[in-house]
């Protein structure tokens, strides 16, 4: 069994373990969702400092969220996508088309945030149609890093640049496969009844490498790889059979 397979077995169980777990406590203290949208790389390799959309991908989460008190929940996220670069795609600066460089990252996450709802309604009798939260905790990102180097015109850097010295030491250092991430972002829900919201979020992922991209000494070796997400989702509310229905504050 590889390190991706393991992974994924162990984020199963998690989940199975919370499903278990809420069919043994109260359920009007859990939500679970799902969501859907990008991953946009922040390196080396793009040429801004927001990241690029050329070539962004689809990424694909699920989640339980449990309320803690009326302004703090814990939720564990299982997310999926992808992020990458091709140099050639950018036409400024002119070098990047001389470099070449290209990757595409593979990106498997599991995390445990704590959420904090600045109106203080998680489960409330009445709570706001509009709720806006911000999150940050912990996580650990499967990745499988494909590079490819091979389109770099040479004969358009002195063989004592950065990007051919640096090469030389990138491609013999191992790309990683486990990599710590510290995720934080804000969001809003917006309840269209009460158990079923939609929702928006922005996240930002501190990573821990800056091999992300496959790419280090290369290119500046002085800063980490990162990446962030933005996302909709729905979240359904489960409740038990003897909750009354709040009324929802307009």
């Amino acid at each position: 069994m590889n390190s991706f397979q393991i992974i994924r077995v162990m984020a199963t169980t998690i989940f199975a373990f919370i499903v278990v777990n809420i069919s043994a406590q109260n359920k009007n203290n859990y939500e679970i969702g799902i969501n859907g949208g990008t991953l946009i790389y922040l390196g080396d390799l793009t040429n801004s400092a927001f990241g690029t959309y050329k070539g962004a991908k689809p990424a694909i989460g699920v989640f339980v969220n449990k309320d803690i008190d009326p302004y703090f929940s814990w939720r564990v996220n299982l997310m999926y996508g992808k992020i990458g670069v091709d140099e050639s795609q950018f036409t400024t600066p002119f070098w990047k088309q001389l470099r070449n460089f290209k990757f595409s990252t593979s990106i498997t996450e599991l995390s445990s945030v704590i959420v904090w709802n600045f109106l203080g309604d998680n489960g409330a009798k009445e709570y706001s149609r509009f709720s806006p939260y911000v999150f940050g905790g912990l996580g650990i990102s499967l990745l499988h890093v494909t590079r490819d180097w091979h389109n770099i015109n040479r004969g358009a850097f002195d063989n004592k640049s950065t990007a051919i010295i640096g090469l030389g030491v990138d491609t013999l250092h191992r790309t990683p496969t486990l990599l710590p991430v510290i995720p934080v972002g804000i969001g809003f829900k917006y309840a269209l009844n009460n158990q079923l919201s939609v929702r928006a979020e922005a996240t930002y992922r501190i990573g821990f490498s800056d091999y992300i991209d496959g790419f280090s000494q290369s290119t500046n070796p002085s800063t980490n790889d990162k990446y962030y997400g933005l996302s909709l989702g729905v979240s359904y509310r489960l409740l038990a059979n003897n909750y009354r229905c709040p009324t929802i504050r307009r």
